[in-house]
C-alpha cells in the first residue's frame, strides 16, 4: 500500500517536470518566431530606408549641381 502512494507521487512529479519541459519548449519556440519576425521587419525597414536615402541623395545632387551652375553664371568673382 505504501509503495503504491509513493509511486503516484512520483508520477505527479514526472508530470510536473514534463509540463515544465513543454512550457520551456513553447517559450523557446515563441522567442525563435519573434526573432524571425523581427529580422524580416528590420530587413523591410532597411530596404525602405535605402530607397529613401537614394532618392534624397539624388535630389541633393540635383540641388548642388543647379546651385553650382547658377553660381558660376551669376556670382563668379573672377568674371568681373
Amino acid at each position: 500500500m505504501m509503495s503504491n502512494n509513493q509511486g503516484m507521487g512520483m508520477d505527479g512529479v514526472g508530470m510536473m517536470f514534463s509540463l515544465f519541459g513543454i512550457l520551456y519548449f513553447a517559450i523557446a519556440l515563441f522567442i525563435i518566431v519573434l526573432t524571425i519576425v523581427f529580422i524580416f521587419k528590420a530587413m523591410g525597414f532597411m530596404k525602405r530606408k535605402n530607397a529613401a536615402d537614394q532618392e534624397q541623395n539624388e535630389l541633393l545632387r540635383q540641388l548642388v549641381s543647379s546651385n553650382t551652375s547658377s553660381r558660376t553664371k551669376n556670382d563668379d568673382p573672377t568674371s568681373q
